[in-house]
């Protein structure tokens, strides 16, 4: 399962800042407006109904009556909006600026008193409807402005993110093309971020380490293989000389004959370790030196070959292959490999079983099928079984070889610009499909 790109984490990680902050700052503007108005709301009642107490005593002085002064009071000085109520010392109304039936519940007023020197008290009250419609419509304001801001932050964090993460991209694009060109050029570049700077230095010198050591691999393992191709040869000729030289019955004959088979059984080894060598990707460039090739014509050749060497298989292979199927590379490498595939389905089947042979091209590829009736390849070997030198056990109790057959040819399928495929075949066997791009006369031209 794929999991989540770096890109989409910065961006929730910058969108879950962005949110964080808009939270903070619409709770904190909503905490403080309403306790900027309440607190204007207090002071607004503490100021009215202190202004309205020294005005009742001034009343009440002149006119020596409580219920006049305060009658007088509530018609010139009670403020708009508000409600004040006038009680006397022993807390019974003595007037009102609302009626009853208009007076609104006391959780949803709010009250503040003043005593009256002489003997009473005034209540002014004033409704928290106004203050909570206030902070409701800021609530709502701050919503709908901070949902588009949300969003906004969250496309700029997804392209700020891209954009901090393109040396990255770049970094991973130069190890592709370094990946399938087979030529290891330094990653990063000056201007880069100090980070990456240090990242891109120290992926060159592993890079610069495993080429060194690559390259020490293949000359050490080509320089072998050639070194022992003449001892080798001389080993065998010495052998097929000494047993010209005895008879039939002779004793030392049969371990002679078994010496030839193994000093043969090396050989192959050895031309098998150069040709994997030769089978390498190809760097891009050195493809435009390939020639037109018929895949048609090798495939055919290829399975004249191994009927020679195994006669009683003809009636088991069938071969069906267009007249002409071009693609551009190096025959011999090609002859190589398919031999290797059609040895190795012949090696896994027995006289009876069918291995069927499909030579195409489709949609500008040319296709190579081989498919058997044999035992197949398990799933838990499919993995593995195009590693070099990967053989599972019962393979190794029960055929010879080195398990480099099928290595040879994803390598060369590779250097080709192709792929190999291993599927369960309809004969009840393995089907292995070997993808080329076909030729194209107007690329080559060019």
């Amino acid at each position: 399962m794929k999991g989540p790109s770096l890109v989409f984490h910065l961006a929730v990680l910058q969108m879950g800042l962005a949110g964080a902050l808009l939270i903070a700052f619409s709770a904190s503007a909503i905490l403080l407006s309403a306790r900027t108005l309440e607190r204007q709301e207090g002071t607004f009642l503490s100021r009215t109904a202190t202004d309205l107490s020294a005005a009742l005593a001034h009343e009440w002085a002149e006119e020596r009556d409580l219920g006049r002064a305060a009658e007088v009071v509530l018609q010139e000085d009670a403020p708009t909006g508000l409600q004040v109520e006038i009680l006397d010392e022993q807390m019974r109304q003595v007037r009102s600026t609302s009626r009853l039936a208009t007076r609104r519940p006391a959780r949803e007023m709010r009250s503040v008193r003043a005593h009256v020197g002489r003997g009473a008290w005034i209540v002014v009250s004033v409704s928290t409807r106004p203050r909570r419609v206030a902070i409701a419509t800021l609530s709502l304001v701050l919503i709908l402005v901070g949902l588009p801001l949300f969003s906004v932050a969250a496309v700029l964090s997804r392209v700020l993110a891209q954009r901090m993460l393109r040396p990255l991209r770049r970094m991973a694009a130069e190890s592709t093309r370094a990946s399938e060109s087979g030529v290891i050029a330094p990653l990063g570049r000056p201007d880069d971020p100090s980070e990456l700077r240090q990242l891109a230095g120290a992926f060159n010198i592993l890079l610069s380490r495993l080429d060194r050591m690559l390259q020490g691999e293949r000359l050490f393992t080509q320089d072998a293989a050639h070194e022992l191709r003449t001892p080798l040869t001389v080993v065998s000729g010495e052998i097929e000389f000494a047993l010209s030289r005895l008879g039939p019955t002779d004793a030392q004959r049969t371990g002679l004959e078994h010496a030839a088979d193994q000093v043969r059984t090396m050989s192959e080894l050895v031309e098998a370790l150069l040709l994997l060598r030769q089978s390498n990707p190809v760097v891009p460039e050195a493809r435009s030196e390939f020639v037109p090739v018929n895949l048609s014509d090798l495939v055919r050749d290829a399975v004249a070959d191994m009927l020679v060497r195994a006669p009683v298989r003809a009636c088991d292979v069938s071969l069906a292959a267009t007249d002409e199927t071009l693609v551009a590379g190096q025959a011999t490498l090609l002859t190589s490999a398919l031999r290797n595939l059609l040895g190795n389905a012949l090696k896994f089947t027995v006289p009876g079983q069918a291995v069927r042979v499909t030579v195409c091209a489709t949609e500008g590829q040319a296709r190579v099928t081989v498919e058997d009736a044999g035992k197949g390849v398990r799933v838990e070997d499919r993995g593995r079984i195009f590693d070099p030198f990967y053989r599972d056990a019962e393979t190794r109790a029960t055929h010879e070889g080195f398990g480099l057959g099928l290595a040879i040819l994803r390598r060369v399928a590779r250097a080709h610009g192709g792929e190999v495929e291993l599927e369960d075949s309809e004969l009840g066997g393995a089907r292995f499909e070997v993808r080329l791009p076909a030729w194209k006369p107007s690329a080559a031209s060019s």
